[in-house]
């Protein structure tokens, strides 16, 4: 018994109170926080001083300046009042042969004149004349510069005509006088004036009726040459419209008196319309 009570003795001695553990080692944990507190106080420090830093950077930096854009153009001066503008897509027309003569050429041509056809029977001269229409026509082309060779008519007509014999007016039953001749041609133009001289050498013939219309007398065919001088002024491209003055010059034998020669002479102005 005696060795039983004593035994709990012996183990109660045994048991020694825990000394109170030092502030910062209460626990294994606690001692492991307290160490990492001068840690994390160290790197909120050095997280705030570099914010502090990035601030100071940011109100240093110089802020970038956005250029202004450029003031608007000053408006020009107002057109004038006249002002028409171009269209959009104007075209320009070719001036290829404007106003030039090459290629082809026609010409026709109207007016007045005189004429004068006269032949001598047994020694007295004849003379059938008076006033009336005159007209022409040609067609041909360029062969040079403003030379041009061509195919021509010429014809004048005379109404009513005055007879003279050996110089004294007789009366006649002749009422109209017809002459006509037709051949080739050429013509020269002076530029810039556009003044022309032609001339054509062809066959002639004329002939003289009655109011009927009945033949009194008539021409074998003969030689006549036609000569003119003229002034175009250009209305188009191509087109030109004039006057000319024309002298036409023929020798003819009669149908009826082989022996006898009609000669004529006849003058007249004529308008002119030329294309080329």
């Amino acid at each position: 018994m005696g060795n039983g009570t004593g035994s709990v003795k012996a183990d109660l001695g045994q048991v020694r109170p825990t000394a109170a553990p030092r502030d910062g080692q209460r626990t294994r944990h606690g001692r492991r926080f307290v160490r990492m507190k001068p840690v994390l106080a160290g790197s909120a420090m050095v997280c705030l001083l570099a914010l502090g830093a990035t601030g100071r950077a940011d109100e240093a930096a110089p802020t970038a300046q956005v250029p202004s854009p450029p003031p608007p153009a000053a408006p020009g001066p107002p057109p004038p009042a006249f002002y028409m503008p171009a269209p959009p897509y104007a075209t320009v027309a070719s001036t290829a042969g404007y106003h030039l003569h090459d290629g082809l050429f026609v010409r026709g041509r109207f007016g007045i004149g005189v004429t004068s056809l006269s032949a001598t029977f047994s020694g007295a001269k004849t003379t059938l004349s008076g006033g009336g229409v005159a007209l022409g026509g040609a067609i041909g082309g360029v062969i040079a510069r403003n030379l041009i060779l061509y195919g021509a008519f010429f014809a004048t007509d005379v109404s009513n005509p005055n007879m003279d014999i050996a110089g004294a007016s007789t009366a006649t039953n002749v009422s109209e006088v017809g002459f006509g001749g037709f051949g080739p041609g050429v013509a020269y133009y002076f530029e810039p004036i556009n003044l022309y001289l032609s001339g054509t050498l062809g066959l002639s013939a004329f002939h003289a009726s009655d109011p009927a219309g009945a033949r009194l007398d008539s021409s074998k065919t003969g030689l006549a040459l036609e000569l003119s001088v003229g002034k175009e002024w250009w209305a188009s491209h191509d087109w030109g419209l004039g006057l000319a003055a024309e002298l036409i010059f023929a020798s003819m034998k009669d149908q009826d008196m082989p022996d006898v020669t009609w000669s004529v002479g006849a003058f007249s102005v004529v308008f002119s319309a030329t294309y080329n």
